[in-house]
């Protein structure tokens, strides 16, 4: 927006060709310094001009003859800022076929690598889940991805599953009451994909064959940052811990198939078995992830279903009604 000094002078410009500083300071009442700060704003903006170098006299232009001065200048320089951008683009663009073949070389000496960006661990997933041949195993803590998550690789493991590929993944307990999971479980597992649930997850796995292992860092519930394994016994270790998990893990059971969890849910089942345990209501709570507040939700929810009166007697129907 113009100063309303330059909008005086522009328009005292306009209506007087010949006009001088001189005559426009007594005409508008400006100073010498305030006429020569509104000049410049609008010598800036193409709106005045000198018709030689060596003359002190302004004459006024039109504004879209000014505002066709500006864009040209303007697109000038947005064409160089885009050849600019789309030289460094191509550049960066050339590298990247030498990186990921450098990845692959990587040397055990180099065998456990720390990734900060979430955006090059998920180019490194794809660039490994593209080769992979024999297995990919994965251990999944929390509640369950988005809908949108599941959705873009549903694809990608069924693709995987025809190509021969062991697809197996552990997930917590409380995924089973997570509808976009449950539809990825309905897609995947005719294919030959399998599922399992713990009611605790402790650690965040992906594993690529016996090639890598990619290890969720996890220091705090906000870190994005993993550790990625190249090393082969490292990696073997990882699948070890991985199976022993599996055999402990209950299977995936969805709506109409013939299990105890369809009479609980997954999230109940793991909790009626921590009190027959003897554990308090914030140590379950704790051990699966939950609110103390949502444990006790279950608990009385399930006193009731019963008919119990307390957390033992609960325990004691329970077992004759074949929920443990």
């Amino acid at each position: 927006m113009l100063s309303g000094t330059a909008f005086e002078v522009y328009e005292f410009a306009v209506a007087h060709p010949g006009w001088t500083k001189e005559t426009a300071s007594t005409a508008l009442g400006y100073t010498i310094r305030d006429l020569n700060i509104a000049i410049g704003e609008l010598v800036s903006r193409q709106l005045l001009q000198q018709p030689a170098p060596d003359v002190e006299r302004y004459v006024a232009i039109s504004p879209d003859v000014a505002l066709s001065q500006l864009v040209d200048s303007d697109e000038r320089l947005l064409i160089d800022l885009r050849t600019k951008i789309s030289g460094h683009r191509a550049d960066m663009a050339a590298l990247v076929p030498t990186y990921l073949a450098a990845r692959k070389r990587v040397s055990l000496d180099t065998s456990v690598e720390v990734l900060e960006d979430p955006a090059v661990i998920r180019k490194l997933l794809v660039d490994y889940g593209r080769d992979v041949a024999e297995q990919v195993l994965i251990s999944q803590p929390g509640s369950g991805s988005s809908a949108d998550v599941h959705e873009e690789g549903i694809q990608k493991d069924l693709e995987l599953l025809q190509r021969g590929v062991i697809r197996k993944n552990i997930s917590h307990a409380s995924t089973l009451d997570h509808v976009p999971t449950r539809k990825a479980v309905a897609a995947i597992s005719p294919a030959g994909g399998e599922y399992r649930t713990l009611p605790y997850v402790p650690l965040k796995i992906m594993i690529f064959d016996r090639n890598l292992a990619l290890i969720g860092r996890q220091l705090h519930p906000e870190d994005r940052g993993a550790l990625v394994v190249r090393d082969f016994n490292l990696i073997q270790v990882f699948i070890n811990l991985f199976h022993v998990a599996w055999e402990l893990a209950d299977p995936y059971v969805l709506d109409g198939q013939d299990s105890e969890a369809s009479v609980l849910n997954g999230i109940q089942h793991a909790i009626l078995n921590a009190m027959a345990a003897g554990y308090s209501d914030e140590v379950i709570a704790r051990r699966l992830d939950i609110s103390v507040r949502t444990c006790r939700r279950h608990i009385a929810w399930m006193l009731e279903q019963l008919g119990a009166d307390s957390r033992f007697q609960a325990a004691l129907k329970a077992r004759d009604a074949g929920w443990l």
